[in-house]
């Protein structure tokens, strides 16, 4: 196969592949999201919630590297490296000013506080950081792992962030519209996560590693549930 075929073939599965997901996820959240609300263990809800998302966001794309790209997901996601030097303090420094700019605009816009933070029990806090660890690891390795670095390589680094925050804005929409119905509150938080995902694709683009944009993402859930629980 001559590399613009080879190029169009690889177009075509990343397309499919996104296409296929997107229309899966989107009949979980309106299949089972009831089943979701009838479960009254938190911790089970939590194994139930979680589980599925591993299923559906993590397994099928690390099959899909290893059998369809045929690299080891490992490397091939960006998660056996890590930053060093000038790019570590580049990343660190992206992600210290963006957690920095998301508490004051979380105080200051949004009215967030922290009062409950010491009302949490250990049961709680276990349940948001296994909940969030587990989130910002599916998202991150199917949205910066596989979407931006597979649009990263045919286009500069500006629409390649643009297009992927675009789609990790979207996989958002089906829980929010099923969870909240339609509301004008959902054009700035859709501002907000697609600020989020070209931040994301920022310092991946930077580090050149997945890892930092693990932990940014674990830390800005983390910020957001803790600030934004009283609201």
């Amino acid at each position: 196969m001559n590399p613009c075929g080879a190029a169009r073939e690889t177009n075509r599965g990343f397309v499919v592949f996104l296409c296929a997901f997107y229309a899966v996820w989107s009949l979980r959240v309106v299949l089972l999201m009831p089943v979701d609300a009838r479960i009254e263990s938190e911790w089970l809800q939590l194994c139930w919630g979680q589980s599925l998302r591993i299923a559906l966001w993590v397994v099928p794309l690390l099959l899909y590297v290893r059998f369809v790209h045929k690299a080891a997901p490992w490397a091939w996601l960006r998660l056996n490296t890590l930053p060093r030097g000038r790019a570590l303090r580049r990343g660190a420094g992206i992600i210290t000013l963006f957690l920095a700019l998301c508490l004051v605009s979380g105080m200051l816009i949004q009215g967030g506080r922290f009062q409950h933070l010491w009302q949490r029990t250990a049961a709680g806090w276990g349940q948001l950081l296994i909940g969030m660890s587990i989130v910002a690891v599916a998202e991150e390795l199917l949205f910066r792992g596989y979407v931006f670095r597979q649009l990263r390589a045919a286009r500069p680094f500006l629409p390649a962030s643009l297009i992927s925050a675009g789609l990790f804005l979207l996989i958002h929409w089906p829980g929010w519209l099923y969870m909240q119905g339609p509301h004008w509150g959902l054009l700035s938080l859709s501002a907000s996560i697609f600020v989020v995902g070209w931040v994301l694709a920022l310092v991946v683009e930077v580090t050149g590693s997945l890892w930092p944009a693990i932990l940014l993402h674990f830390l800005n859930n983390i910020l957001s549930a803790v600030m934004l629980a009283s609201l």
